[in-house]
């Protein structure tokens, strides 16, 4: 399904069209968040608003957004989101079409578009700011998965993995949290079927995409492309390059591909071969490319502590907590190491240093941004969200948030007076830099 258009604005008479003027000049110089709320201001101001959405070009905004976290909010309304600026403290309640982000899992989020899976576990692409939505083909469409019913005749998901004589089954609520790790798009889901999505997995780690308007996903098998070594699993992040218009994928080995879905058939290509395990595998890997050209890889360890405070559950039909040592469980960052990605002479390079650039990590497309366009930032460090799969089962367990330090190597919190409002831990929050397209 191609994205849904914003309203229509009704345009001001010939008396009002100078200061109609005025009011977009000044949209234009707001970050986006402020943007949303000057909407409420008048009826005019809402007009203009709705117009601003509508242009067809890029926007014009003077300065450059900073990545705000998005997350459920109940202080607002019950199942209702805020985005929030957690480096300025500016937080907005996001107008969400139903159902609600609480129904949702968080799969990505890139060109201020989310990626999520509903309750029937199939993929969604929202515009938290404009409303705008758009459907990825749905799960049945993948090559290995089959709907059925079980004996009680609710709806189930046989999925087909390489190896297994049966199928493993999962309920309609459960395969969204056991079928997707990440999504990538190419660009901007408003650009319709010239959006491309390319989607990592679980549990295996293996390759789909599908453009907007598919009505199927696309395997990549390891059949077709001799490179992936006979097996089509271990792939664990990747970034799009729009200026050579191919996507970058990380495999679990360290190994990097170039994919290139523009001709008839796509187009596998390993540029870095695999490294020997140095150590104990990461629990999560990123890929991303830096301002200054280089490919990063991001590796992220974490473990559990336990915490004084238990979560509280309003609710345990599945018994997940019925052992108390859950309630005290805290995932957290241990370690990370950054290397770039030595393309001629194939090996990984250990960095030390961000060289005054940040990174936000998540289930957000990996950013690496410039201090000097941000200098409200810290310089060498890392902002993190969390993107844990062990926590898919205990949705009420503290949620990670907070800064890496590169130097200190150590964990920061966030400073909470900037957050006016409380996050819920499901879904996770997670960065998204505003767009209205």
């Amino acid at each position: 399904m191609l994205p849904e258009s914003p309203p229509t604005p009704v345009e001001p008479g010939p008396i009002g069209r100078d200061c109609w003027r005025i009011v977009l000049k000044f949209m234009e110089a707001l970050e986006i968040p402020d943007l949303v709320r000057s909407d409420a201001v008048w009826a005019s101001w809402h007009t203009a608003y709705l117009a601003f959405r509508r242009r067809p070009l890029p926007l014009p905004i003077s300065r450059k957004q900073l990545p705000c976290l998005l997350y459920a909010c109940q202080d607002y309304a019950p199942d209702a989101a805020a985005l929030c600026c957690s480096f300025t403290g500016d937080s907005v309640r996001v107008p969400l079409p139903l159902p609600p982000l609480t129904r949702h899992s968080t799969i990505g989020s890139v060109h201020g578009w989310l990626v999520t899976a509903d309750e029937a576990s199939n993929l969604r692409l929202l515009n938290p700011i404009t409303g705008a939505q758009a459907a990825l083909p749905p799960i049945t469409a993948m090559h290995n998965v089959e709907s059925s019913v079980d004996a009680d005749g609710h709806l189930i998901y046989n999925v087909f993995e390489r190896g297994d004589s049966e199928p493993t089954p999962f309920h309609a609520h459960e395969a969204r949290d056991c079928m997707y790790h990440r999504v990538t798009l190419s660009c901007s889901p408003s650009a319709g079927s010239a959006c491309i999505a390319l989607l990592v997995r679980m549990s295996m780690g293996e390759l789909s995409y599908a453009r907007l308007g598919d009505e199927q996903w696309t395997w990549i098998s390891p059949d077709d492309h001799q490179c992936m070594g006979g097996i089509s699993w271990g792939f664990m992040d990747s970034f799009y390059n729009e200026e050579e218009g191919l996507f970058y994928v990380l495999r679990g080995h360290r190994s990097v591909f170039t994919l290139n879905l523009n001709g008839p058939s796509p187009v596998l290509k390993k540029i870095m071969r695999r490294e020997k395990k140095r150590r104990m595998d990461p629990s999560s890997m990123y890929i991303t490319q830096a301002p200054w050209g280089d490919i990063l890889q991001i590796w992220r360890w974490r473990d559990y502590i336990e915490s004084s405070t238990p979560v509280e559950v309003p609710e345990d039909p599945d018994g997940l907590y019925e052992n108390d040592i859950h309630r005290f469980l805290e995932l957290r960052t241990t370690e990370i190491e950054i290397y770039k990605v030595d393309l001629d002479k194939q090996k990984l390079v250990k960095m030390t240093n961000l060289a005054h650039h940040a990174l936000f990590l998540g289930y957000n497309g990996t950013m690496c941004l410039p201090i000097k366009d941000f200098p409200m930032l810290k310089s060498n460090c890392v902002y993190m969200t969390d993107d844990s799969f062990e926590y898919v089962s205990l949705k009420y367990n503290w949620r990670e948030i907070g800064v890496w330090d590169m130097e200190s190597k150590s964990l920061q919190s966030f400073d909470n007076s900037m957050f006016s409002h409380a996050w819920l831990n499901w879904p996770s929050p997670v960065w998204i830099t505003p767009s209205l397209f």
